[in-house]
This record gives structure tokens, sequence and C-alpha cells, in this order.
């Protein structure tokens, strides 16, 4: 199982984005995908073949690992790539290329309900929104491509709300056993003279609770400074289980705050631990 890997220091944020294939909305700019909100939305009108294409310049040679495509509405036969070049406006040697590959993960064999779902389910079918996330080996790049393949998606447009691109943090040891994840709601239930419980039904978020007991010394400054980064206002990513497929991978996979910072407690010569408490962003 691959370690916990945490993208707390926003690469996309400060890139220079682009359409090249496909057409912009103007009220769901490129932009909105650098700042937080569930309301900023980007919105790509794909070509006649269901084809869109957004292009991003970094602003020096960064070191990267992943990017997430987060809160999208594509259908479950969709198509991503990423795509990584040593120049400018994608232009040079290419240094990492995906290919196509599904954008949306599909159901285990586990977790299929037999006779009930379609044979091809989405992980995804009973949640309000999607994401696609990609892991690969550490590469420099100064520019790269998103391309999306879908004539399906919903309104028939490409449409997400952030992007998450960056080195990801991965601790050399993972967390320790006793993590938590919990559904969240601001639903309060009310109790009628004659015993009746009723709640109005609000949207339910994520919690998860992990506790990293083994961070040596060279880690410590990594993960201290990535704290400092994103305080309590910033939004980051976090994937308990990458890599792992299925609902499992997904439920513990999210955009995400901390609760309050984590302190990061010496418990004996060289190590640290750290306890984290994030809420879904």
């Amino acid at each position: 199982m691959n370690n916990v890997r945490m993208i707390m220091n926003n690469k996309w944020d400060g890139a220079a984005l682009a359409i090249s294939t496909g057409t912009a909305i103007g009220s769901l700019p490129l932009s909105n995908s650098q700042v937080y909100g569930r309301s900023k939305t980007t919105g790509v009108m794909p070509d006649e073949n269901g084809l869109s294409v957004i292009k991003f310049d970094l602003q020096e040679l960064t070191l990267l690992n992943g990017l997430v495509l987060y809160r999208h509405f594509l259908s479950n036969g969709a198509k991503w790539q990423v795509e990584l070049f040593e120049g400018p406006d994608c232009t040079g040697v290419k240094l990492y290329d995906s290919t196509l590959l599904d954008a949306i993960p599909t159901k285990t064999l586990g977790e299929l309900d037999w006779l009930v779902d379609p044979l091809v389910s989405s992980a995804f079918d009973n949640w309000p929104f999607r994401f696609s996330q990609l892991w690969f080996a550490e590469t420099f790049a100064l520019s790269g491509r998103i391309t999306l393949l879908d004539s399906a998606s919903k309104d028939g447009i490409h449409e997400f709300d952030r992007v998450y691109l960056g080195q990801a943090f991965t601790p050399s040891v993972n967390f320790s056993w006793s993590s938590e994840f919990a559904w969240q709601t601001t639903a309060q239930q009310k109790v009628t003279a004659a015993g009746s419980v009723f709640a109005a039904a609000k949207p339910k978020t994520r919690q998860l609770a992990l506790s990293m007991d083994y961070i040596p010394e060279t880690e410590r400054p990594h993960i201290s400074a990535a704290i400092q980064h994103v305080g309590l206002s910033r939004d980051w990513f976090i994937s308990l289980y990458p890599g792992t497929g299925g609902i499992k991978e997904i439920e513990h996979a999210m955009a995400a705050k901390f609760t309050a910072l984590p302190p990061i407690s010496n418990n004996f010569f060289n190590n640290y631990t750290a306890k984290f408490l994030v809420r879904e962003a």
C-alpha cells in the first residue's frame, strides 16, 4: 500500500493558464480554478469531438508528482491525459505523458451490487461531484497540458472547480492504525411532542483523523513548512490510500482544510509525531 500523499503547496494557483482546444465560457473562466470556493467553477465548451485541452505555464522549473482535477462533472466514459514539458508553452522535451486514461474510477468486483449495478459502475455514481487524481514519478517541468475527452459530460461542458498540482509530501513511515473517517452534516434533529424525529436534509461532508507517529528529523522541517503554508485558510489535497482503487480510495481522498493546526511533538530522540484532523473543503 502506498503511503499517504498531501499536495499542500499548490503550484496551479500561480500558473498562467490558456485553452488551446475548446472554447472558454466567459462567466466560468479558467482563473476560477485557482481560487478556493465551491461557487467558483471553470467551464470549457469542448470541440465537436468532445475534446478540450488546457495548457499551463509554471512560474519556474518545478518538481511535480501529482495532479488532481477536483469537483468535476465528467461522465463515466470520460478520458483524460496529462503531459509535462521542459520548456514554456508545452515546448522542448516531453518529460511525462500519462496517455489517455479513464477519468472516473469504476467499482471493484467486491464493491459491485450484483444484479443491481450496471456491469460498469462508477465509484462516484451516488456522489454529487467527482474528481480525478494522478500520481507519477517526481519530474521537473516548466509547462504542461491537461486533455479532457468526453462527449457526454453534464450540460455538454467540461466543468471543474479546482486543480491541485505539485510535489506531494509523503512520509517515509505511513500514518498509524486507528485513523478515522466520518461523514459530517450541519443538519439538526428536532423531536416532536409525540416523539417523532425530523431533520432537514443538508449536504454531508467528510472528516479525516490520522496520526503520523514516526516523523524523523529529516522530514520534520518539511511537514512544519507545509503546515505553516496552508494554515487554516488554504485548501489542499490529501489521499490516505493512493492507488488503492475503488470506493476506499475516493472516500479517503479530498480537498481539505485543517480544523486546527496540529502540533508537532518530539516524543523521543530524532522522532516527532503529528495528529491531523481535517475537514472536506
